[in-house]
């Protein structure tokens, strides 16, 4: 059986990772038997990021290469149906996702300094208390020098919202009043989006993003319909 590597539960949440909870919301849907396993240092994990899975004696990382090495080894039932066109536009609306809406989220979640405390005791709580501002502070400074790697850093925090806004606007108009991003039933595309907009309403992280979903009866009824479809 595939072994599943998560982060520890935190904040009420299935998982406080887009791509860890994209990958398990990938598994329910296609009926991949699994079993999860916790692990809190992702320094340790290949490529030293969550999530990954064993298979026998293959590691695989990286939520897309698993999912792509998923369908190739026990089938692709999701895809069923779906139009080459339409595999374009998931792939499309899913890179947008990961690729620039996933750093406003990130900004959000990691930059904003009202989130720190409680990023702070939850996640590093395990180190020492007088290395663990010192520590925290190391992290929050390797994440800005990659923001700004990437290029969404070297924004003001309005322009990083306007082009998040602009994104919800896309999947809303892919989404249209079709149950799921592709049509009536779900794809692969669907656990992308849902992994990322479901972290996105995390409770103890209010942000323009969460309010602006809140408000969207297409995005939020969109969500409660994956989950529902996943989870049950």
């Amino acid at each position: 059986m595939i072994e599943f590597f998560k982060f520890p539960s935190a904040f009420g949440m299935r998982d406080a990772s887009p791509f860890v909870l994209k990958l398990e919301t990938y598994l329910r849907l296609a009926g991949v038997e699994y079993k999860t396993t916790e692990f809190g240092d992702p320094r340790k994990a290949p490529k030293g990021k969550l999530p990954f899975i064993k298979d026998g004696d293959k590691t695989i990382a990286d939520s897309s290469i698993i999912i792509s090495y998923l369908k190739d080894k026990y089938g692709d039932p999701l895809s069923k149906g779906l139009s080459a066109r339409q595999h374009a536009i998931g792939h499309a609306v899913k890179t947008m996702l990961e690729e620039r809406t996933y750093w406003a989220f990130f900004n959000t979640r990691w930059i904003d300094e009202k989130n720190h405390q409680l990023l702070k005791e939850t996640w590093f709580g395990v180190v020492p208390a007088l290395m663990r501002g010192f520590v925290f502070n190391k992290v929050i400074k390797d994440m800005k020098a990659g923001m700004r790697a990437h290029g969404i850093g070297r924004h003001t925090n309005g322009e990083i919202m306007e082009l998040a806004l602009s994104d919800f606007a896309v999947l809303e108009a892919v989404l249209g009043d079709k149950p799921y991003l592709l049509g009536d039933k779900p794809s692969e595309y669907d656990a992308s989006c849902y992994g990322l907009l479901a972290n996105m309403m995390a409770k103890p992280f209010p942000s323009y993003l969460s309010k602006y979903i809140e408000n969207s009866k297409t995005l939020s009824a969109y969500i409660t319909r994956v989950e529902k479809k996943a989870f049950g």
